[in-house]
């Protein structure tokens, strides 16, 4: 025999005392947001979660790709390096090219390239370090969500226009 479907009207979540529970939906906004009200996003630049200690290898030269497990857009240009705590904020941009393949890298002298190339990383993908800059003044968590009303990216996520069209790349210290 075939189970009795129940309509929506009949349908009633009931608390541990057995007293109608209050349906969510109706108490609370939805927290996704429709297409209209989305922040507008730079296909050419993604801000990138990373541990501190990767980032000064960056910034010495001793680390001349950056691993991940993801292929980003065509697209991209810039990498915005979101360190992790305890910094917490956007301190520098790096302009990469199309990402590398484990065996297409051939080059020892930077950190995790030999393990890469061998196909001993999790990551698929190599996005090579051809500059970077460092900001003048950090883009902080708290600047993300007031600011540019935004979260801090699990991961990664595209660059909201508005940050991408106040931090300018001249107006950064050339690293390299």
């Amino acid at each position: 025999m075939p189970a009795e479907r129940t309509t929506r009207e009949n349908l009633r979540q009931t608390t541990l005392w057995n007293k109608p529970e209050v349906s969510s939906s109706t108490t609370s906004t939805s927290k996704s947001k429709s297409k209209k009200d989305s922040i507008e996003r730079l296909d050419t630049d993604v801000i990138l979660c990373i541990k501190p200690e990767f980032v000064k290898l960056i910034s010495t030269r001793e680390k001349n790709y950056e691993y991940r497990k993801y292929k980003l857009r065509s697209s991209v240009e810039r990498l915005w390096l979101y360190e992790t705590a305890p910094t917490s904020a956007i301190t520098y941009v790096m302009s990469t090219t199309e990402p590398k393949t484990p065996g297409q890298v051939r080059d020892p002298t930077g950190v995790g390239n030999d393990d890469f190339d061998a196909g001993k990383k999790v990551s698929k993908y190599g996005y090579p370090v051809t500059g970077l800059w460092r900001l003048r003044s950090p883009v902080t968590s708290k600047q993300l969500k007031e600011t540019y009303g935004m979260a801090v990216p699990q991961g990664f996520c595209y660059l909201p226009k508005k940050l991408g069209d106040g931090e300018k790349l001249e107006d950064m210290e050339k690293i390299f």
